[in-house]
């Protein structure tokens, strides 16, 4: 029997966008939260100094990402600032514990973020896979071991204050 266009469109669309980890893992994506934009001082207090130094244009835009579970609460803080390259920039994962102090437990370059609500988005070209990534660019592992960017990988390790 043969689908429809419309329904075989849709079929591959959606087993396009399902995720390829497990399942375990689709409850460990990050949600966007909010974009600070052409700011001189971080609300959150994960970026201070010389992190807050303009990009090339002359401003500094923070994106975040958050995700409750089991292991407590996380944030994705990613800066566009004058350490950006062409496709990363840098990025903390932070963990805050029930008492509110927050630890960084992962700081590194990763892929750059262009949240879905920024303006720029709507007139990108992307593919569905890039479409997906502009959603949920951040996961855990299955395990929660491991910090997922695309096709990056982070371990969350050691602590740091």
């Amino acid at each position: 029997m043969t689908l429809p266009p419309i329904i075989g469109l849709a079929l591959a669309c959606a087993v396009a966008l399902m995720p390829t980890a497990p399942a375990k893992a689709a409850d460990a994506t990050f949600a966007y939260k909010i974009s600070y934009r052409n700011i001189a001082k971080d609300p959150d207090g994960i970026w201070a100094g010389p992190a807050l130094s303009p990009s090339p244009t002359g401003t500094v835009t923070i994106h975040e990402y958050t995700l409750k579970s089991a292991q407590g609460d996380w944030l994705i803080s990613q800066i566009w600032n004058a350490d950006c390259g062409s496709a990363t920039c840098p990025t903390r994962l932070v963990r805050t514990s029930t008492d509110g102090k927050k630890t960084v437990v992962v700081d590194d370059m990763m892929h750059q973020v262009i949240p879905p609500d920024d303006p720029r988005f709507a007139a990108l070209p992307k593919s569905d896979a890039q479409a997906a990534f502009a959603w949920a660019p951040f996961h855990l592992s299955s395990d929660g071991k491991e910090l997922l960017n695309g096709d990056f990988r982070f371990e969350i390790g050691g602590e740091k204050p």
